[in-house]
């Protein structure tokens, strides 16, 4: 999967010319005299270490293969330098321009340094390229950030939305077993899996209007996503499993498959997704508003889930729980989903489906299903099926 063509219009963070550590310690000298002729008191300036891609080869062209260039300045000058945990200590700095990324690049065993994009990053269009352009794997203390935009051209992958030309094309960008991280400015973040206390804040995602256009693919616990926008055709800013943990504030999807949990994958066992909290969301022509969805087969809990703050604008399936989300019969499985919460949903739904579904496992109902405050129109009658809950006619108390 792979997403695309963004940009940011935010300040730069470390465009500013840099000081020296000579013209520093001039200027600290010069203040400590100020200091003791007027009384005032100075600290002196902290310096950062920058490694530019640009002195490991790389060149802004927009033909020359960035890859190489960020591994080498990682290996050779980032790693060596890092001696603090104070991630900002350390740059690897993409200068403004435009650069072409056309091999995947691995930071394993990352910690304690900013990957700063400055310029536009572009990836080729090339059949053969295959896996994830930038991962971050067993990481920690990761600041990756703008002002940077990444070009994808993913929609020369799926010509007339067809998925089926280059099904193994290339991510993005994902974080994998990484803790403690931020990521901000710049765009596009795929993913992070399996990941605890992570930061994606103050970004825009935009891709097609079809499927496997995924945003946040987020999974792992105490991760945090705000102040985001998703413009695509799947999933907006949605949770997998394993989760304990999990805040989403102030989201605004347009043209997508909504801020779901799951799916879990057919026959899928010890799923665990629990303390789930989405807040002041906006989402208009939308497959769905909010889903909980899985297979008929699966094995596991989600518990203790929270939406609340919802507005909606054509949205197909504006609150939906369904353990048969991928249609089947084989009603086998034993998914425990309870203590989920809807509270102040507005807005409107289509005309040709219900405003709530609730369809789940016979052997393992849904409970404790809590409605408050809820105002949609242009929908049909709510449907329930093996659920229990309050708030809502013809929902049957647990």
């Amino acid at each position: 999967m792979l997403i695309f063509s963004i940009h940011i219009a935010t300040g730069p963070l470390y465009d500013q010319p840099r000081i020296t550590h000579k013209l520093m310690t001039m200027l600290s000298f010069f203040f400590v005299g100020v200091s003791l002729l007027l009384g005032l008191q100075v600290q002196t300036a902290v310096a950062f270490i920058e490694c530019s891609v640009l002195d490991y080869g790389a060149v802004a062209d927009n033909s020359t293969d960035l890859g190489p260039a960020l591994t080498a300045a990682w290996q050779e000058c980032v790693i060596p330098q890092v001696t603090t945990t104070v991630a900002t200590d350390v740059l690897l700095y993409v200068p403004a321009g435009s650069y072409l990324l056309a091999s995947t690049v691995t930071f394993d065993g990352a910690e304690n340094w900013n990957l700063h994009i400055a310029g536009d990053i572009y990836l080729p269009f090339n059949p053969d390229l295959t896996g994830t352009m930038l991962t971050f794997e067993n990481c920690e203390n990761i600041l990756l950030d703008g002002p940077g935009a990444i070009y994808g051209n993913g929609y020369r992958y799926r010509p007339d939305g067809d998925l089926t030309l280059y099904p193994s094309r290339p991510r993005l960008i994902r974080f994998q077993t990484c803790n403690n991280c931020e990521i901000t400015q710049v765009e596009n973040l795929k993913s992070i899996h399996s990941s605890d206390n992570n930061v994606a804040h103050d970004m825009a995602i935009i891709a097609s209007h079809i499927g496997e256009t995924d945003g946040f693919d987020m999974s792992g616990n105490n991760n945090y996503v705000h102040d985001v926008s998703v413009e695509n055709g799947d999933e907006c800013v949605t949770v997998k499993t394993p989760t304990n943990g999990f805040v989403a504030e102030r989201i605004t999807c347009k043209w997508t498959a909504g801020c779901n949990i799951g799916s879990f994958g057919s026959g899928a066992t010890g799923v665990d997704v629990q303390n789930v909290y989405y807040s002041d969301v906006t989402i208009s022509n939308s497959d769905a508003g909010v889903m909980i969805k899985s297979y008929p087969n699966c094995q596991g809990t989600v518990k203790n889930i929270t939406y609340t703050g919802f507005t909606l604008d054509a949205a197909a399936y504006p609150i939906y729980i369904s353990a048969f989300w991928e249609g089947g019969t084989d009603d086998t499985g034993t998914l425990e989903i309870s203590d989920v919460t809807f509270n102040n949903f507005v807005g409107t739904g289509t005309p040709t489906r219900p405003a709530v579904l609730l369809d789940c496992n016979k052997a393992t109902p849904c409970e404790d299903i809590i409605f408050t405050d809820i105002s949609l129109t242009d929908t049909t009658a709510d449907t329930f099926t093996n659920a229990c809950g309050t708030g809502l006619s013809g929902l049957d108390a647990c």
